[in-house]
């Protein structure tokens, strides 16, 4: 073997005087039915000679190039810790998550301007294909008519955070909104609080999650004490969120607890109740949802539903492993639901105190 070519499977075949098929069975991780001298000589061959497994001619010969097109941006911390659970649970199986989104991950990017900005990415991630996908909302209502391609092609498709309501054509990953939203309302209402409003986001087609779970903690608060939640939204563009906690707190009655659907709107919340000098929580009782990495950093702390998103992205990417893996057979698509934590931090009080 010259000294500047790579070493090849035959090399390693010859140097441990085996077959090259017994030294590729053993590479591969077949080992089951060769002796442990053997599978020794073989794996110590190879490490001596610096043999690396050509992944390319593998998935030529397999169908499978052991990677997952991850299209989820790093927008907050909670999707940092998704992705840190589908890449531990990836690589856990020896695949490669390539993550790509759209935008520069200092705002959420507005897909009903340019829904092909999300096309785009997809046909990247498919054009070197890629053995599944793993999506965070906006990206699976801008590739919605495509699904039918993705099934044809037998690539398993995971979205985080939204549920094909109408048409399940792929499984799902989402946090237990109805469980969560109330235990929200139950730790409002032992408060004593009955005048509460929510703060909803946007709302736009691909924050079903933001609809499901206004409308939970709405259901729950209705069905617990048969109150009324006032409710509030930010805009399609999510560009009014100080303007609109300043309208909840100029309302007639002004409510005394608000739940916020995110984190986010709980900090504009905050910035509107300085603004208007009211006291939180002696004048202003509020909740978020996420537990983002500044929560526990607000003043007072932020009182919020802890998502478990590393459990959300390891189940996501386990339900593609099994999925390749035809632990699923034919079987419909799935939806799995993940629970919450409440974080009772300072932000929270008996009305009026």
């Amino acid at each position: 073997m010259s000294g500047s070519s790579a070493p090849r499977l035959k090399d390693v075949a010859e140097a441990a005087n085996v077959s090259l098929s017994a030294a590729s069975r053993i590479l591969r991780g077949e080992q089951e039915r060769f002796g442990a001298e053997t599978c020794q000589r073989v794996l110590e061959a190879a490490r001596k000679l610096g043999w690396r497994r050509n992944l390319l001619v593998n998935g030529i010969q397999t169908g499978r190039t052991k990677t997952v097109g991850v299209m989820i941006p790093p927008f907050d911390s909670f999707w940092v810790d998704v992705l840190a659970g589908i890449h531990l649970c990836l690589e856990s199986a020896d695949y490669l998550p390539i993550t790509v989104w759209v935008g520069d991950c200092q705002e959420i990017p507005h897909f009903e301007q340019d829904q092909q900005q999300g096309l785009r990415q997809i046909s990247r991630l498919l054009d070197r294909r890629v053995d599944g996908l793993i999506l965070w909302p906006s990206f699976a209502v801008a590739y919605y008519e495509h699904f039918r391609e993705l099934i044809e092609r037998r690539v398993p498709v995971v979205v985080i955070d939204h549920e094909f309501s109408a048409d399940k054509i792929a499984d799902s990953i989402e946090t237990d909104e109805q469980g969560c939203a109330r235990i929200v309302a139950e730790h409002l209402l032992a408060l004593g609080h009955r005048e509460i409003a929510c703060f909803s986001s946007r709302e736009t087609a691909w924050q079903a999650w933001a609809v499901r779970r206004r409308a939970s903690f709405e259901a729950a608060v209705d069905e617990l004490a048969n109150l009324e939640v006032s409710t509030w939204r930010l805009n399609q563009w999510g560009s009014n969120g100080v303007e609109v906690a300043t309208d909840i707190l100029s309302s007639n009655p002004r409510p005394t607890a608000v739940f916020c659907v995110t984190d986010h709107e709980a900090a504009f919340l905050y910035e509107a109740a300085e603004r208007s000098g009211l006291r939180i929580p002696q004048d202003l009782s509020v909740v978020g949802f996420a537990d983002l990495d500044f929560a526990a950093k607000m003043h007072p702390p932020l009182t919020t539903m802890r998502q478990r998103p590393k459990e959300i992205g390891r189940r996501a990417a386990q339900l593609i492993l099994d999925r390749l893996d035809g632990d699923y057979g034919d079987n419909p698509p799935t939806t799995v639901r993940v629970g919450g934590d409440l974080i009772v931090r300072q932000s929270c009080s008996h009305p009026g105190e």
